[in-house]
């Protein structure tokens, strides 16, 4: 009879232990408490009182404030609006990305191996350039594009004969105001999704689309009945984040609509929030109105949940994909589900190959292509389909370029030249209006605000980050999936329900409108996403290169930073860019903390010079700062955007 092995005797930690554990894991908790889950329990509080955020004194008055959002015909309106914006932009977004994913990864030939557009890599580029554009730069730009005076659109409308169109403000009438709003967030996201799904479709096994076009499924039909079933886990994200973005449309709304647009068409509860509680001083109030985004924003999480599980979310055997891992092999069920798919939606002709009727789970081959003809000649031809995506994509991309490109030509113009003729070259090609906005608009001092806020949240969260992760991901201890959840629970609470106690906080340990204080705003703020992209690294790593190193008397702090930091360096990489695209676009943080003039960043420099009245504006300056601003995030998407789009997938698709 065997004998059951002896249990581990518990013993103390040593000190090296416990100081790798309270550092590793006692620092990034500490600020993430202090900083995102504090702010979040105190707005539910304050929103139970009547204070005024100005005061000491505060009364205890229940859900009186919530009762009286009820009666807030302003509020409602706001609320309508950022269902309107859920109910319309993800699925906006959605079918226009995955329509051009859908283009670039299959659109290629129809017989043989399974074959993208050619040169598509171009169109991913192009489009997803807008994504690394600051979101109060793009509110920026598109207002000067909607300008009804001399705007590139009316322009362009003019031109084709649209003449009734002159003269037409779209932001100011109320019939057009939210969706020319919710056309400028679609033209920032499309190009990010896009590249999810391309992600995406490209993880779907080639043996799939073979058998399919086997028993005659045209493109579409095979788009609708196997490329979409088999990546509903992608589409299901997507329409979370888009949903999200979509209940906390503050950046855009603020730039393009800053007074809620004409009767309110445009209001939404980040808006209306940040009035009542910075202008009106009812941080009480408020904080309910916090507090109700925050609880819509996760209904809207649960009922994406609840519907895709309700459509027959399992029905699909697709497999599970691992963050840095290759794709999964196809196997017969997953074969068997998608030509069921395909018979259940009439496709003719429609039936389970041999190989695929076999009960066993295990990877059988398909017969070779050549044994394997077409039943059914697709009605459309390579060429024609080829004719086609290339002319939609081209569409696209001159779209995503078009306000780009103005932007860069009107930076050299004059005032005067850019309402006369918006779509002529500069007569002169001068950096006047550079040196206008980097002395005059105090752009160059933003600028560096901005760079040294920037890097040094980076640098601070990209080790924090890490080191949590690490600890999270590799040592089992109680609590630790609580934790790991608790950091995950920072990604869907919408920002603006702890804005007021944010304010409160740092004011209170004397950081408010300094760039420290900024600094650690940004670290809280970024480590959910840190911590999460990076566990799932670490899980990823080897085991036993870390067991040699423990046996050859390595302690956990040499394991990390010598052998365990190096091995994750391609993560570490992916991570440290998106971080980097998120933080210098920041731009609600800095605004509701940050209100000294001589520290703002970027975003805040242009919002204000953005925002004076009239005539007064140097708009020649003003689309020079716009460059300055874009520049260095377009720089650093041009050098890394294969690395960069390669990581999208494996670190939304987990």
């Amino acid at each position: 009879m065997a004998r059951a092995p002896a249990l581990k005797k518990w013993t103390l930690p040593s000190f090296e232990q416990t100081s790798f554990f309270l550092v590793f894991l006692g620092l990034p908790l500490a600020i993430y408490v202090i900083f995102v889950i504090s702010p979040f329990v105190q707005a539910f509080y304050y929103s139970l009182t009547d204070w005024s955020g100005f005061s000491k004194s505060m009364n205890f008055i229940g859900f009186d404030n919530y009762l009286r959002l009820l009666q807030d015909d302003i509020f409602l309106k706001a609320v309508a609006n950022s269902i309107f914006l859920v109910v319309v932009l993800p699925p906006l977004v959605i079918v226009l990305s995955l329509t051009l994913a859908t283009l670039v990864t299959v659109g290629g030939v129809s017989r043989g191996e399974v074959r993208g557009l050619a040169h598509s890599d171009i169109y991913r580029v192009i489009s997803f350039f807008p994504y690394t554009v600051p979101a109060i730069v793009i509110g920026i730009v598109w207002a000067q594009m909607y300008d009804p005076s001399n705007g590139l659109l009316n322009g362009i409308l003019t031109a084709i004969g649209f003449t009734s169109l002159k003269s037409f403000a779209w932001l100011g009438d109320e019939r057009t105001a939210m969706g020319a709003s919710i056309f400028v967030i679609a033209w920032s996201m499309v190009g990010f999704y896009m590249v999810l799904f391309v992600a995406a479709i490209k993880g779907i096994p080639a043996e799939v689309y073979d058998a399919a076009r086997v028993d005659g499924a045209g493109r579409i039909r095979t788009a609708i009945s196997i490329t979409v079933p088999m990546i509903r886990d992608t589409i299901r994200t997507a329409y979370i984040y888009l949903g999200i973005l979509a209940l906390d449309a503050f950046v855009y709304m603020q730039a393009l609509n800053s007074n809620g647009g004409p009767a309110n068409s445009t209001l939404v509860i980040s808006q209306d929030l940040l009035v009542t509680a910075f202008k009106k001083g009812k941080f009480g109030y408020a904080s309910s109105m916090g507090a109700t985004l925050a609880i819509i924003t996760l209904a809207f999480a649960a009922l994406v949940f609840f519907v895709f599980w309700l459509t027959g979310e399992r029905s699909i055997g697709k497999p599970k994909k691992t963050i840095m891992a290759p794709p999964e092999p196809a196997n017969t069920a997953d074969v068997r589900a998608a030509v069921a798919a395909l018979r259940a939606a009439g496709a003719p002709g429609v039936s389970a190959p041999a190989s695929v009727a076999a009960p066993s789970d295990a990877s059988v081959p398909l017969p070779p292509r050549a044994q394997r003809p077409l039943s059914r000649p697709s009605i459309w031809t390579d060429k024609t389909v080829a004719r086609i995506s290339h002319t939609s994509l081209i569409i696209w991309s001159i779209i995503v370029c078009a306000p780009l490109l103005w932007v860069l030509m009107s930076s050299f113009k004059t005032t005067k030249e850019i309402f006369a003729s918006p779509f002529m070259l500069p007569t002169s090609w001068n950096f006047d209006n550079y040196v206008s906005a980097w002395t005059t608009a105090s752009i160059g001092t933003f600028f560096f605000n901005t760079v040294f806020v920037v890097a040094s949240a980076l640098v601070i969260v990209m080790i924090l980050g890490a080191m949590c992760a690490y600890v999270l991901a590799r040592f089992e201890f109680r609590g630790s999936k609580f934790i790991y959840y608790a950091m995950l629970a920072g990604l869907t609470f919408p920002i603006f329900l702890a804005v007021v106690p944010l304010f409160l906080t740092l004011r209170n340990i004397g950081l408010i409108n300094t760039l420290p204080g900024l600094i650690l705003t940004y670290v809280a703020f970024a480590l959910p996403f840190t911590v999460f992209f990076l566990y799932a690294f670490f899980k990823t790593l080897p085991q036993e290169v870390a067991e040699a190193a423990a046996l050859d008397g390595c302690g956990p702090w040499r394991i990390f930073f010598q052998i365990m930091l190096p091995m994750a360096k391609p993560g570490m990489a992916s991570v440290a860019i998106f971080n980097f695209l998120g933080l210098w676009n920041q731009f609600l943080l800095p605004v509701a903390l940050n209100t000294k003039a001589s520290n703002y960043v970027l975003s805040q420099g242009m919002a204000s010079f953005a925002s004076q009245a009239g005539y007064s504006v140097n708009f020649g300056a003003l689309f020079a700062a716009v460059v300055i601003t874009v520049l260095p995030v377009l720089a650093t998407y041009i050098v890394f955007q294969r690395q960069l789009q390669g990581s999208v997938s494996p670190g939304l698709l987990k």
